[in-house]
């Protein structure tokens, strides 16, 4: 997928990238090379972001506003700035309780 937003070796503000949009889950994708999967997501207020398992562990950053993570039944609150990774082979889901923004990488090797 081409995305002429992202280009090598120019400083933006990722936030800045996407905007929120009413009752939806926005998702950009950053194209680096053919393995990477990089995103930015923004979810408005009750959207559930439901990522496909992979085997590859997957990190996650809150980039704005507060998000609730349930991996493995286990339920964790992040807030801007906030980040964590998600491992491999896992069931998550991602909620909005309220608007929020979230970088998200698939580290593969």
């Amino acid at each position: 997928m081409k995305n002429n937003e992202f280009k090598k070796l120019i400083s933006y503000n990722i936030k800045d990238k996407l905007d929120y949009v009413s009752n939806t889950v926005v998702i950009k994708h950053i194209p680096y090379e053919e393995t990477n999967d990089i995103m930015v997501l923004a979810l408005d207020y009750g959207k559930v972001y439901k990522p496909k398992p992979t085997p590859f562990s997957t990190f996650i950053q809150v980039i704005e506003g507060k998000a609730e993570v349930l991996v493995d039944d286990v339920f964790t609150n992040l807030q801007n700035g906030d980040s964590m990774i998600i491992p491999g082979n896992t069931v998550s889901t991602i909620e909005a309780h309220q608007r929020f923004k979230m970088l998200s990488i698939i580290l593969k090797n």
